[in-house]
């Protein structure tokens, strides 16, 4: 990964040292943990529904001899806008001085933005229209993003991080298994499908932003600099193990996407199931079975050993495996094993990413910020661009895809091994 150059002639202000960070002290209730949960599962459900299955299936039914391209189409454009979008959407949550709370106020407006917009995507056919509501969507997704993220950092002492983490990380297994469940078996039309998981994402988190109160910011958390200044990212060699944090999430998360963001067709176009629907929500299912198991308990042996990259390093392999599986033996029997493989290794993954991620920030005063870019990086759109190119490359070669997926994932397995200041 490419990052900003260290020398950066005299346009920008010094920035002032920053203080020692200050640590949370104080053990958040289970009450919190189990509301701060729910918040989440209210914006996985606008996050990985669209990725796996909702535009695919928006994609078919607007033109489906053109199903692979729009589906690419419509899933860069959703990664390119929130690329962009939370990286300011973090610099200003770490600027904002309210007293109902800075990170609640952006994580309330974000999730009303983003569910409108969403709930109007699937009333359309219009292929410029739909790219224009999902470029809607991305910004409230961006500020959901960065205000949830830096609670993390901001309340939770480092003891609980684990915990928190998978606070963060199984919401998003049960939103994409609840969610599969109700688009592809409840729900039989695509338009009813986009408006009610729009509702059930606004329901999930008025609990925690309405009912549960924000400390005030602490005084080392003030404004680093200048606009120009809190707006550049933090320089590569003063925050190393920063960006190779950032570069692991993004690897590991594009390797999974790769490969799962085409399950659908994979199901119905090279295992022939009978009922393509259906049988990937098995596999789903089986996926998501295991991955909430091993998140939970890997989030409890993170918060109990002080290292974090082996963590990393076991799930990538799992997932490794999972993908080559696929490519190697593409039968059913392969499918519901990588499934159950892929499942333990990303929940070990979601475990321990956060955490690490948390551990290495270079800045309290820019929390939010950095957080966001990190969350930013992770959506840029490879998975999409990989997909598309191996695929129309390959004439539509699955086994090619999930080697491809593969190869991403170790990539980031390696990434991890740079990082210094963590063990």
């Amino acid at each position: 990964m490419t990052a900003p150059s260290e020398d950066r002639p005299g346009s920008l202000e010094p920035m002032r040292p920053a203080a020692a960070p200050s640590v949370p002290g104080t053990a958040v209730t289970l009450a919190w943990l189990w509301l701060f949960a729910l918040a989440w599962l209210g914006f996985w459900l606008l996050v990985m529904l669209p990725s796996q299955v909702m535009l695919a299936q928006l994609a078919r039914a607007i033109d489906p001899d053109q199903k692979v391209r729009l589906a690419s189409v419509f899933q860069g454009v959703l990664l390119v806008s929130i690329v962009v979008a939370v990286p300011l959407a973090g610099f200003l949550c770490d600027r904002t001085r309210l007293a109902w709370g800075r990170r609640r106020v952006w994580a309330l407006s974000g999730f009303v933005l983003a569910a409108l917009a969403f709930a109007l995507v699937g009333q359309i056919d219009s292929v410029p229209v739909v790219c224009g509501l999902l470029v809607l969507v991305a910004i409230g997704q961006a500020c959901v993003l960065v205000a949830l993220s830096a609670m993390i950092a901001d309340q939770v002492p480092v003891n609980q991080r684990g915990r928190a983490s998978a606070a963060f990380g199984v919401p998003q297994v049960i939103a994409l298994a609840g969610g599969m469940a109700l688009v592809t078996e409840v729900i039989d039309d695509v338009p009813t499908a986009w408006w009610m998981i729009a509702l059930l994402a606004l329901a999930c988190c008025l609990p925690f932003l309405l009912g549960v109160g924000e400390p005030a910011p602490s005084p080392q958390a003030g404004p680093a600099g200048s606009l120009l200044h809190d707006l550049t990212p933090p320089r590569p060699r003063r925050a190393p193990d920063y960006y190779w944090a950032m570069t692991t999430r993004v690897l590991v998360n594009a390797g999974n996407l790769v490969g799962t963001a085409y399950l659908l067709y994979y199901v119905e176009d090279v295992l022939h199931r009978p009922d393509p629907e259906s049988a990937a929500l098995t596999l789903t299912l089986v996926y998501l079975l295991f991955c909430v198991v091993a998140t939970y308990a890997a989030g409890l042996v993170s918060d109990r050993m002080p290292r974090r990259k082996p963590l990393v390093l076991v799930s990538a392999v799992l997932q490794s495996a999972a993908a080559l599986s696929l490519a190697v033996s593409p039968t059913w029997q392969a499918a519901l094993l990588a499934a159950a493989l892929l499942g333990v290794g990303y929940g070990a993954f979601l475990s321990v990413d956060q955490v690490l991620t948390t551990d290495v920030l270079p800045d309290e005063r820019t929390r939010a910020r950095d957080l966001g870019l990190v969350n930013a990086a992770q959506n840029l759109p490879i998975a999409p661009v990989v997909g598309f190119t191996v695929l129309t490359l390959t004439n539509e070669n699955y086994r090619a895809l999930y080697a491809a997926s593969a190869l991403i994932v170790m990539l980031g397995a390696w990434s991890v091994t740079r990082i210094r200041s963590v063990s």
